[in-house]
This record gives C-alpha cells, sequence and structure tokens, in this order.
C-alpha cells in the first residue's frame, strides 16, 4: 500500500506531465515500442530520412529495474539492421550496460537529459547529423523535450511490455 506521501507525489507528477503535455509534442505516441514494427520503421525511415535512434531504456524498454523484457530484446535486435542504435539514459546500471554492450550497442549512462550535451555525443558516436535521429522514450521532458530541442524527431511510449502479454 503506498503511503499518503507517494500518492501525493504521484499526483504531483501527473499534473506536471499533464501540464507539459500543453507544450511539449512529439511526433508520434505509441503505446509501446514493438509498434514500431518493421513496416512502421521503414515509413518513419522514408517521411524523416531517419539513419539512426537514440533509446531510453527505464520505462520505455524495461519496468522498474528489471531486465528488458524477452520481446523488448527480439525488437531492439531487429531494429539492429535497420538503423544504427544508441541508448541513452539518466540511471546508471552496470548490468544493463554490460547487457547493450554484449549485443554491440553504445550506452550512455547518467545522461543528465533534457541536456544537449549527451544527445550531441549519442550523435557523433553514430556518426549523424542530429535531424536524421529519432529519440524514443516515455518521458516528455527528458527524452521528447531533449530530442526537440535538438532538432531530433521523437517518439513518445506510453508503458513497457511484458513478455506475457503476447
Amino acid at each position: 500500500m503506498k503511503s499518503i506521501d507517494e500518492i501525493i507525489g504521484d499526483k504531483i507528477l501527473a499534473l506536471v506531465n499533464y501540464v507539459l503535455s500543453k507544450f511539449i509534442k512529439p511526433d508520434i505516441t505509441i503505446e509501446k515500442v514493438r509498434e514500431l514494427n518493421e513496416q512502421e520503421i521503414e515509413r518513419i525511415k522514408a517521411k524523416y530520412k531517419i539513419e539512426g535512434i537514440i533509446l531510453d531504456v527505464d520505462d520505455t524498454l524495461r519496468k522498474e529495474m528489471r531486465r528488458i523484457p524477452k520481446c523488448n530484446e527480439e525488437w531492439i535486435e531487429n531494429l539492429k539492421g535497420k538503423l544504427k542504435v544508441i541508448i541513452l539514459s539518466n540511471g546508471i546500471d552496470k548490468n544493463i550496460e554490460k547487457y547493450f554492450a554484449e549485443k554491440g550497442i553504445d550506452y550512455i549512462g547518467f545522461a543528465k537529459k533534457p541536456l544537449k550535451r549527451n544527445f550531441l555525443k549519442a550523435c557523433k558516436k553514430m556518426e549523424i547529423s542530429p535531424d536524421k535521429v529519432l529519440v524514443v522514450g516515455n518521458s516528455l521532458f527528458d527524452d521528447i523535450y531533449g530530442g526537440k530541442k535538438n532538432n531530433m524527431r521523437t517518439i513518445l511510449v506510453r508503458r513497457v511490455e511484458e513478455d506475457n502479454e503476447r
């Protein structure tokens, strides 16, 4: 059961997100990352001239610092063949960093999103200009605003899919 402080915190966060949603608009909003299937990725690539993607981890690819669900692992593997991929996370998790290193995907932790510095560092690592990058994340402020102020296309993800939903 949540404490009164947690309930108040949740209400304040919901209010802040509501206010932000009036000013910060993603290019696309999806329920879960796997909605970006092969056809949708090809459509976005053609429409916006996208060559690379910056992915958030927490509450985009996984919930509550747990492991990435198998369905999202498969999605990331499929994505690698279509776009250059890099992870940009405000968190620091050596296990997840190691996981992505084993997959051949660069990881930038403690990114301090929405600050520009690490968005631009991600572009440099992928050797792509910001206008050819798609940012995918769950936070209007950290991911969507951060991407927008760097002239990137953005996709807001509403929730993480779990393996048992398939």
